[in-house]
């Protein structure tokens, strides 16, 4: 797997997160581990998905924060979109899960310091470009593995909008299709990353609410 050294690595982490560099003993190899430093739980300026806000579905807060780690720094950011987790360092988020007609969707509503919303959706474009072929990452403990990376059309009704499409394998060897489309509007960037897909009820309910 190839890997990112010296000041490059501190180049992605100024754009993209913290970075946490792990070396070996007596070794001058690195690791980087990129992980996402968002405060869950903050409210954002922009409304989030509640209970009841979308019919059909159940709407929920999950407990704890989703651990997400590449050690290709390149392909984190595409990493965090399809995890459902945020890129960068937002200033505040809310996180919801999504769960009815067949599919479970996390939606992680990030609000950035000026500018850095823009940022954080060139980081995902720039990722994709460089990890569209496929990468392993860690999420919360479970190895797993994005094959190719499909861009889909996008929603219309926001600033910017990205819609992505991956087969990923994680234990005990199943393989999973999973969705991510992250809208940003203003300062405000919404993720979402549903398995097996993201339903329209959910992604127009939010779209909504991001937009108003």
């Amino acid at each position: 797997m190839r890997r990112l050294w010296g000041s490059a690595v501190l180049a992605l982490c100024a754009l993209v997160s913290a970075c946490d560099v792990a070396s070996g003993g007596g070794g001058s190899s690195t690791d980087g581990l990129l992980k996402p430093t968002a405060r869950p739980g903050v409210t954002a300026r922009a409304e989030a998905l509640g209970v009841g806000s979308v019919d059909g579905f159940t709407v929920s807060t999950p407990a704890g924060n989703r651990k997400v780690q590449v050690t290709r720094n390149a392909c984190a950011p595409l990493a965090y979109a399809l995890s459902g987790t945020a890129v960068g360092k937002p200033a505040s988020t809310v996180v919801r899960e999504a769960s009815g007609e067949g599919a479970v969707v996390t939606v992680v509503l990030a609000e950035y310091a000026s500018g850095q919303a823009q940022s954080a959706m060139d980081a995902i474009g720039t990722a994709l470009d460089e990890c569209g072929d496929g990468f392993t990452a860690t999420v919360d403990g479970e190895e797993r593995t994005a094959g190719k990376i499909a861009p889909e059309l996008a929603p219309e009704g926001a600033d910017q909008a990205m819609a992505l499409a991956a087969t990923v394998e994680g234990p005990p060897g199943g393989k999973t299709p999973t969705k991510a489309v992250i809208l940003r509007s203003g300062d405000t960037v919404a993720y979402l990353s549903g398995t097996p897909s993201i339903p329209t009820a959910v992604l127009d309910a939010q779209l909504v609410k991001l937009s108003s």
